[in-house]
């Protein structure tokens, strides 16, 4: 089951679609998702939103909060602006 991503800043939804997990910057540490996660909301910290699908895509994102679920994870930030190829700083 794959996760349906939602990046929504103020103005717009920067980013919605279909990914096998999410890397976000919690306010606590760095933290992943993957299908199946149990339900979790957390505040964001300023850094990079990793969405793992095809193709992989990197995002900057300013402070916010995360809601996750078994099928779903949602970002509503204050700020976000996709990172361009080659500079994605997670592995």
């Amino acid at each position: 089951m794959p996760l349906t991503v939602r990046i929504v800043t103020p103005r717009k939804i920067v980013f919605e679609g279909i990914a096998d997990g999410v890397q976000a910057p919690g306010e606590l540490g760095e933290f992943g998702v993957l299908p199946s996660h149990i339900p979790l909301v957390t505040t964001l910290k300023p850094g990079t939103v990793v969405v793992h699908g095809n193709p992989r895509r990197a995002f900057k994102v300013g402070t916010g909060f995360a809601e996750a679920g078994p099928d779903r994870v949602t970002l509503l930030v204050e700020t976000c602006e996709e990172v361009e190829g080659n500079a994605l700083t997670h592995g």
